[in-house]
């Protein structure tokens, strides 16, 4: 009981301060018309559907988008034997920012990195870096959100 009388208070509470979702299409101030996606793989495109998806196509402002994607994993320490023990992931993502008519409103740089421990066992080991990935991916996406919600 006391559990739901907490739940209407705080419920009541962010409806009277404002709250306003960021990551929703309906509030954003603008509409993506096109996306130019230099490196064309898996990654990229989660990044492109990711953005895509805050789209407002009845926002007065429209703009283009360019994304380059790279992606390198780079060997940290080495044990005995010569082989890789500890690796670093690093996401670099530039972005462009175009109005309608190609002038170039803005333009930034994402970059994460992750450090992981090597593991023997392959199968694992891959599923490890994809999920690192995907986060990171995550990561960068939310921060490009931020960027153009922010943007006037």
């Amino acid at each position: 009981m006391k559990s739901l009388i907490l739940i209407l208070i705080f419920s009541s509470l962010l409806i009277s301060c404002g709250f306003k979702p960021i990551y929703s299409s309906k509030n954003s101030k603008y509409e993506i018309i096109e996306i130019t996606n230099k490196n064309k793989n898996k990654n990229s495109f989660a990044i492109e559907n990711t953005v895509m998806s805050i789209s407002n196509d009845d926002a007065i402002k429209k703009v283009r988008l360019e994304i380059d994607y790279k992606q390198t994993i780079s060997t940290i320490l080495k044990d005995s034997k010569g082989d890789p023990s500890k690796n670093k992931l690093i996401i670099d993502v530039d972005l462009t920012v175009k109005n309608e008519k190609n002038k170039v409103l803005v333009t930034k740089s994402f970059r994460e990195e992750f450090g992981y421990e090597v593991q023997d066992n392959k199968f694992n080991m891959s599923k490890y870096v994809e999920s690192i990935t995907n986060n990171l991916i995550n990561k960068i996406s939310n921060d490009i959100i931020l960027l153009l919600a922010t943007f006037e």
